[in-house]
C-alpha cells in the first residue's frame, strides 16, 4: 500500500494597490482584509503592499496545492480560475493580469522553502516579522528598525495597537504579524539619540560587525523591544536584518470549498 505523501507546504504573496498614500495609511486600510482572508502578515514598504499567507496540503501535488490554495482568493478578487498559471519549470504559480477591480493586483503563490521576495539572510533569532523591505536609504542615512510586541491577535487590532509608535517613529516600511511589527524608518541620530526620542528607557546596547561595511548597532530593552540601526550603504539593505522563522499553517477545509 502506497504511503501518503508528506504536507506540500505553499506560501502566498498578494499585492495590493499602494498609490501614494504613506505605509501608516496603507497600513490602516488594510489591515481589515488581511483579517478577512486569514492572512499570517502584512508587509508595506516603499511602493507596495502585501498580504501573506502560508500553508499545507497532504497528498497532493505542487500545482494542486497551489492552485487549492489561489482558489478563494481568485474568487474573492474577481480573477478567473484560468488567470492563475503553474509553471512547472519555475515550480510557482501566479497570475497573468490584475483582477476587474481594486485592490489587489498580484497573486503569487510558491513552495514554502523558496524565497518569494519577503525572507532575508539570517542575523539572529526570534525577532520577527523579518521580510524583505526596500525604503532606498542614501548611503549616508542611518536605517533604523524598531521590533516590537503588542496585545492583540489580530493584524487590525496590531495596527490599532501600533499608533503610539507610528507616530513616533513614522515608518516608511512595515512588517506586520498578529501581536508584533518591524518598523523601517531612515533616522539622522546615533544609537543614544535615538533611543532617547523613543522613550525605550533603559537599554542594553550591542553590535553586530561582519566587516568595517557591515556594522549594526542594537539596542533592546528588559521587555523586548528591540532598536537595529545600520548604514544605508550596506550591501545587504535590502534583506537586513533578515531573520528566518518557518510559519506553517493547514488551510481548513471551509478554506478548500
Amino acid at each position: 500500500m502506497a504511503k501518503d505523501k508528506p504536507p506540500f507546504g505553499t506560501q502566498a504573496m498578494l499585492r495590493l494597490e499602494r498609490g501614494t498614500v504613506s505605509a501608516i495609511e496603507a497600513l490602516r486600510r488594510y489591515a481589515p482584509l488581511a483579517d478577512e482572508i486569514g492572512a499570517d502578515g502584512f508587509d508595506v514598504d516603499g511602493e507596495r503592499a502585501y498580504l501573506l499567507l502560508s500553508g499545507s496540503l497532504v497528498a497532493v501535488s505542487e500545482a494542486r496545492a497551489m492552485h487549492a490554495m489561489a482558489r478563494p482568493l481568485l474568487h474573492r478578487f474577481g480573477w478567473r480560475e484560468q488567470d492563475f498559471v503553474y509553471s512547472p519549470n519555475v515550480r510557482y504559480a501566479e497570475t497573468l493580469g490584475p483582477p476587474p477591480g481594486p485592490p489587489a493586483t498580484r497573486l503569487v503563490i510558491d513552495r514554502a522553502d523558496q524565497e518569494m521576495g519577503w525572507e532575508g539572510a539570517t542575523h539572529g533569532i526570534g525577532l520577527l516579522p523579518d521580510r524583505t523591505l526596500e525604503i532606498e536609504p542614501a548611503e549616508t542615512d542611518v536605517v533604523g528598525r524598531l521590533f516590537v510586541t503588542v496585545q492583540a491577535t489580530t493584524i487590525t487590532g496590531t495596527v490599532e495597537a501600533l499608533e503610539p509608535w507610528l507616530a513616533r517613529v513614522e515608518p516608511a516600511g512595515a512588517c506586520v504579524d498578529p501581536g508584533r511589527a518591524a518598523l523601517l524608518y531612515v533616522i539622522h541620530a546615533d544609537l543614544q539619540a535615538e533611543v532617547e526620542r523613543l522613550g525605550l528607557g533603559h537599554v542594553e546596547t550591542s553590535r553586530i560587525e561582519a566587516d568595517a561595511d557591515h556594522v549594526i548597532e542594537t539596542a533592546t530593552t528588559a521587555d523586548g523591544t528591540a532598536l537595529w540601526l545600520r548604514r544605508g550603504s550596506d550591501p545587504v539593505n535590502r534583506r537586513w536584518p533578515g531573520i528566518i522563522e518557518i510559519q506553517e499553517m493547514v488551510i481548513p477545509d471551509s478554506f478548500l470549498d
